[in-house]
């Protein structure tokens, strides 16, 4: 069936966000003297959202501890929210790609673990106010992603049936998130995880280029 529907991840398949997302939380590690970590070592500390970032890069003698966890996680999201646009940047291809298949008539979302208040500005800053439908950050009413809830909110909210919409993301998490609503799933392997995950995770396509993911939407 024709696909009309696309909901696209944000970090790892719209936006490289690694760089920020890597030095906001080893500011945060910094601020408490604990180790950092390289920017490649944050491709696995993300994409289940801010909360497990924070969790995963807290050393493991915090684990339970709410108080120290909020604490880093108000940190974490404070440097965040300043230095959100330090060094990200739109993946070569993209925005041509958005563009076309909105000019054929197919509908888009954005469906993130990124908090929504995070994810909203982004979204317009890099593709403008009106590139998608539709876009969804990480809200306390769902559990995020991989879970269907938002997932299926985010398909209600656009009118989309499951045998005409597609997800596009980098990730296992990703492959996950649109099987568990009943979608297929385009893998992206520009992102943070690479072409080994996504088969592995059974996407149903693995995509190389924008122009691919684009000729696959469109059925050329």
């Amino acid at each position: 069936m024709p696909i009309t529907h696309v909901i696209f991840d944000m970090d790892g398949t719209l936006l490289n966000t690694l760089e920020d997302l890597a030095g906001a939380g080893n500011h945060v590690c910094e601020l408490h003297g604990w180790p950092t970590f390289t920017v490649d070592a944050y491709r696995y500390k993300v994409g289940n959202g801010m909360l497990k970032l924070v969790e995963r890069f807290m050393p493991a003698e915090y684990a339970g501890d709410s108080a120290m966890f909020g604490r880093t996680y108000h940190e974490f999201c404070a440097y965040y929210a300043q230095h959100k646009e330090d060094h990200t940047h739109v993946y070569p291809g993209i925005n041509s790609m958005l563009e076309r298949i909105k000019q054929a008539g197919v509908r888009t979302a954005v469906l993130t673990n990124k908090d929504h208040d995070a994810a909203l500005p982004l979204a317009e800053k890099y593709f403008g106010a009106r590139a998608f439908d539709l876009v969804q950050g990480r809200i306390d009413a769902f559990p995020p992603k991989p879970e269907a809830p938002i997932t299926l909110h985010v398909m209600e909210q656009l009118g989309a049936c499951a045998q005409e919409t597609l997800y596009v993301g980098d990730s296992n998490v990703d492959v996950q998130t649109g099987h568990n609503a009943g979608i297929k799933v385009a893998g992206v392997t520009w992102g943070f995880r690479g072409r080994e995950e996504l088969e592995q995770a059974g996407a149903d396509y693995v995509v190389d280029s924008a122009e691919e993911l684009e000729n696959l939407i469109l059925g050329l």
